[in-house]
């Protein structure tokens, strides 16, 4: 995959403005439902729009890209879309956090910039392998475990694709599903996609942040317990959100809150 197909799968402008632009990262569910990037360009009309999804290029030829790597990509094409001057927001939701503090890191080195991680999640092993489960439990009772997480991520990805074909297969054979296997293959690719960026969010595990890094909110409605991983606690702003949220899941309500945030600031 060449580099500007690699920006063409990551990033999408969702809306125009000339004021300070917003980029959102957040990753299409397998799901109808809105998400905090649409509904932001909603809110917030008078503003840019941009929508980071990196779970495309993770379904693609690459089974696995580091988190840097990821975050460079994000910032050389937001940047080419002439999103290049004034005071920018890098908004992102559960576990998109680390993805969003590296973007935002990378930008504050020419700009004003800050991250606002809404509900940030952190993946670890614990994360990656009870994922791993739950899209296993989809193909049927298997109870195959989570291959190895320290070994070469391409590998790691590969085994666990390879778990989920053997049982594709199985459950497609065993129920007489042959004409299936194109909807199967396609389900199988976006669990392998999310599981390598869960996977590429664990893996960094470095603290250091850009000299120029940018200024980081945290909204919560756990204000108590909430972590910025990587920062201490007087190296980050957090905003308590006025009513409790559904884990990982995004509402309007959440939206309009994020959205009242960046027009008060």
């Amino acid at each position: 995959m060449t580099h500007s197909e690699i920006d063409e799968l990551i990033l999408r402008r969702l809306s125009a403005g000339d004021a300070n632009p917003i980029l959102v990262a957040d990753f299409q569910a397998l799901s109808l439902a809105p998400r905090m990037s649409e509904m932001l360009s909603e809110s917030v009309q008078d503003r840019p729009v941009f929508q980071i999804d990196p779970i495309g290029v993770l379904t693609g030829s690459r089974r696995y890209v580091p988190l840097p790597e990821l975050a460079a990509t994000c910032v050389d094409e937001f940047l080419r879309f002439g999103a290049d001057r004034g005071p920018a927001f890098v908004v992102g939701h559960c576990s998109a956090a680390a993805l969003t503090l590296r973007v935002a890191d990378l930008l504050a080195s020419s700009r004003p910039v800050t991250a606002v991680l809404v509900q940030p999640a952190w993946p670890d092993d614990e994360l990656v392998a009870d994922k791993f489960a739950e899209y296993l439990s989809k193909f049927g009772k298997a109870t195959r475990a989570c291959p190895e997480l320290n070994g070469d991520p391409e590998q790691v990805v590969a085994e666990m694709e390879q778990i989920f074909r053997d049982e594709m297969n199985a459950l497609a054979a065993s129920r007489d599903l042959a004409g299936s296997m194109a909807a199967f293959s396609d389900l199988l690719v976006w669990y392998r996609g999310w599981l390598a960026f869960l996977l590429a969010c664990r893996n960094d595990t470095s603290t250091d942040r850009a000299a120029a890094r940018a200024a980081v909110t945290v909204m919560s409605d756990s204000p108590s317990t909430v972590t910025a991983r990587g920062l201490s606690k007087d190296a980050y702003q957090v905003c308590e959100l006025s009513t409790p949220q559904p884990a990982g899941k995004v509402t309007r309500e959440l939206a309009d809150i994020v959205a009242a945030y960046i027009e008060s600031h």
